[in-house]
Order: structure tokens, then sequence, then C-alpha cells
């Protein structure tokens, strides 16, 4: 168990680096503009699912963490902006992420059980 969650805990932290990284740099609000935040958080998803360890829960849970923290604490503080237009465009630009990862863990959470009913039969 000692090294699943070591994995998976560098997993997060890597994880995260990039998230805030990639939105530190503004990479964040090019890929608004051309739609990349409904894509991106979705293969990272995958990706990360792809190199978690454990049980689907535990696996899923460490691709869909960082992405959620980054999301819910952006939809916290746009909720605070005091003119409508500004706190529209901020929630849109942090909703947008989440249902990608919603899509993204729904899709990795489907193949997942499809490659177990292939195993077993």
């Amino acid at each position: 168990m000692d090294g699943i969650f070591k994995h998976n805990v560098a997993n997060l932290v890597i994880s995260t680096l990039a998230i805030l990284c990639a939105y530190c740099i503004e990479l964040g609000s090019i890929l608004f503009w051309y739609g990349g935040l409904l894509v991106i958080p979705a293969i990272a998803v995958w990706f990360q699912f792809k190199f978690a360890l454990g049980c689907l829960r535990l696996r899923l849970s460490v691709a869909v963490a960082p992405w959620l923290v980054l999301c819910l604490s952006g939809l916290l503080w746009a909720s605070k902006a005091s003119h409508e237009g500004q706190r529209a465009m901020n929630m849109l630009f942090f909703e947008m992420p989440l249902y990608s990862i919603l899509i993204g863990a729904l899709v990795v959470t489907i193949r997942f059980i499809y490659k177990k009913f292939r195993e077993r039969g």
C-alpha cells in the first residue's frame, strides 16, 4: 500500500504543478477562447487515471482531485466579483473545465468497466 500511496501522491503533485503553471502563464485564457478548456482537462483526466494506481475510486479521485480544487476555488473566487459581466465571464471560465472533467471521468469509468467485463468474458 505504501508504494501505491507514494505513486499517487507523486501523480497529484506533478499534475497540480502542471495545472498551476499553465494558469500562471495565462495558458487558460488562450485555451478559453479556442475551446481548449473543454478538451484539455478531459485528456488530462484520462492520463492521470492511466498512471494512477489502486481501485477505480482511488484512481478516479487522483485523476479528478486537482481539477476539482482548481474549478471549485475558481468558482468561489468568481462568484464574489462585483460586476455582473465580469462574474458571468469568470464563472464560465471555471465552469468549462468542470464540465470537461465530468465528461472525462464518465468516459474513463465506462472504459474501465468495459475492460473489466471483457477480461471476465
